[in-house]
């Protein structure tokens, strides 16, 4: 996530380990929404657990409250180009659409302007030159003119709320259904707690990253695995989901160790390898029925990391090699980190800081602090998970 309108982190060590009732947890969903009601009767609070009135997620309290915080209103107009003029550029350099029919005229927000113009007409990159050498009118005239000739393109365009003016955030599916952040939560929270009662065992969260249109959400188990010569493994899960560009809703298995003093890292495996559910905004509510049940897939995925996190006890310091390996992966990156990120790795390298004497979660604590962006550490700890399972599995040849 870049810079949003709204943007909160939480980690959960420092925040109160409080679990929403479900009252506050039903909070989340919006009942003049049609999708929301067919989750509710899917979904329904008394199949987690007679008696119950909490759920069984430390931390879920300040989670829920803080989502709610940033949780702007939104709107979806679909409407074709016909029914859309181009007014001026913003002073945050912006196009300024006016949808016709609503008698409303909004500015861009974030990359709309850049990404409004690659979809439609291929001309991204356009846009930008024009903007930045303050070609407004060369722009404005040119998508009018193109416009014209395409009259009946349509898109569904993600209004947002702040502060009472209205922004366009970007685009969502014109499909029947968009699983937004809340109905992400929602959905997760129940998964979570419906594997607690099985399993006894209560999730927290760990850490949150939430915006107006995007979020990260890690939960781990309250019981760690104790590893001598390691610290403590913890299992979990992350959540992501983002609003735009019919992206996907994904819950994917997670671990952390920490040490004594209190230096971690986090693992997940590579994109696309081992998700417990992918789910596209498109999704029948039966699909992710289907898909939620995966997250049984916890459990195997506890005892086979328990395994190879042992394998690595004896032996917990990186070699010249996988060093090297770290470094190559982040520098040669084409887009998952950005020139500055990569720049501060090369400076890190270059004072040979880390070194083969320095235990692995230290070491991989010290590479996680250069990190801000949270799509960049959801990269790094890829890279990470990569690295232990290489070791884990030369242990075992």
């Amino acid at each position: 996530m870049g810079k949003h309108i709204h943007e909160e982190r939480i980690v959960g060590s420092l925040h109160s380990s409080e679990a929403a009732t479900f009252h506050e947890f039903l909070s989340l969903m919006k009942k003049e929404r049609e999708l929301d009601i067919e989750i509710l009767n899917n979904f329904p609070l008394y199949k987690l657990g007679e008696g119950q009135r909490w759920l069984w997620i430390e931390g879920s309290k300040v989670l829920i409250h803080t989502f709610q915080k940033i949780d702007n209103e939104k709107i979806d107009i679909i409407e074709s180009l016909s029914n859309i003029s181009i007014g001026s550029v913003s002073p945050n350099r912006q196009l300024t659409l006016t949808f016709t029919k609503d008698k409303l005229s909004v500015e861009g927000t974030y990359k709309f302007t850049y990404d409004y113009l690659e979809l439609l007409f291929h001309m991204g990159k356009f846009s930008k030159y024009c903007l930045d050498n303050q070609m407004d009118d060369i722009l404005i005239n040119t998508v009018v003119s193109i416009s014209k000739r395409a009259p009946d393109k349509e898109l569904q365009y993600r209004l947002i709320q702040d502060q009472g003016d209205w922004y366009i955030r970007g685009f969502t599916s014109t499909k029947y259904r968009n699983y937004d952040n809340h109905l992400a939560l929602y959905l997760t929270l129940y998964a979570l707690h419906q594997s607690s009662l099985a399993t006894n065992l209560w999730f927290r969260l760990d850490k949150a990253y939430l915006s107006d249109s995007e979020i990260v959400i890690m939960f781990d188990q309250i019981n760690p695995v104790q590893i001598v010569g390691i610290g403590n493994l913890y299992f979990g899960i992350t959540l992501t989901n983002n609003e735009i560009k019919e992206k996907t809703f994904t819950l994917e298995c997670r671990f952390r160790l920490e040490d004594n003093e209190g230096n971690e890292f986090g693992a997940i495996p590579p994109e696309g390898v081992e998700p417990i559910l992918t789910i596209r905004h498109d999704s029948s509510i039966e699909h992710v029925k289907r898909k939620l049940t995966n997250l049984h897939d916890l459990q195997v995925f506890r005892d086979r990391i328990t395994n190879f996190v042992i394998d690595i006890s004896s032996e917990p310091h990186l070699s010249e090699d996988r060093i090297y390996f770290i470094f190559k992966r982040i520098l040669n990156s084409r887009n998952k980190f950005s020139p500055d990120t990569k720049q501060s790795f090369k400076a890190l390298q270059g004072k040979k800081i880390i070194t083969n004497s320095l235990h692995i979660i230290k070491a991989f604590n010290r590479l996680n602090e250069l990190v801000t962006d949270v799509e960049e550490k959801i990269h790094l700890e890829r890279i990470f998970y990569e690295v232990c399972m290489d070791i884990g599995g030369k242990k075992r040849r």
